[in-house]
């Protein structure tokens, strides 16, 4: 029981750490070099690819992370039912609420940043059900508009960064109470 309990806050606290790294890339190396691109209908196709590819891995490292390090809690001796066990998988969760909360009521966190692409515009267009709000998704000819790609993708960044701050102090925290567990 005690080296699955040990296994189980290793994978915890790793997955947590490649989760602190992925959104800590994201926001310091990724979207600044897609800022960088000279025109907005590469930049805008990369990040609607970039940020679909983002959203699935951290739905796995987050319930990968969060299952593991409560499964360890919840098996662990009574003696050795650590605190930091449940604020690192707090941290993971709090983390991921924005996107968990606008995924459950049927929209994306990042809709205006991700851009549709024009034949959903066309569609929209045809079904009569078309609005000014929608007017940032792409005009008649399919061109993006650069300064709602480059906002979109600004507030993407500034969201990225918030997490890996939330995130790495719930890895920091797992490993001082690894550490402190000699596990």
């Amino acid at each position: 029981m005690s080296r699955t309990v040990a296994i189980s806050k290793f994978v915890g606290t790793i997955s947590l750490g490649l989760l602190t790294g992925l959104s800590y890339t994201l926001s310091t190396t990724t979207i600044p070099s897609l800022l960088a691109l000279p025109s907005a209908t590469p930049a805008h196709s990369t990040f609607r690819h970039l940020s679909a590819l983002t959203s699935r891995h951290q739905v796995f490292l987050s319930t990968l992370s969060a299952s593991a390090l409560i499964m360890s809690y919840l098996l662990s001796p009574s003696r050795s039912r650590h605190p930091y066990l449940l604020w690192a998988t707090l941290a993971t969760a709090v983390g991921w609420s924005p996107e968990a909360r606008s995924k459950i009521r049927g929209r994306k966190a990042e809709q205006k940043a991700s851009i549709n692409t024009h034949q959903r515009a066309k569609d929209m267009r045809k079904e009569g059900s078309w609005t000014e709000d929608e007017e940032w998704i792409a005009d008649e000819e399919g061109n993006v508009n650069g300064e709602v790609v480059r906002e979109g993708m600004e507030g993407w960044k500034v969201r990225q960064g918030i997490k890996a701050g939330i995130w790495g102090v719930g890895w920091a925290m797992a490993v001082v109470g690894l550490w402190g567990d000699g596990a």
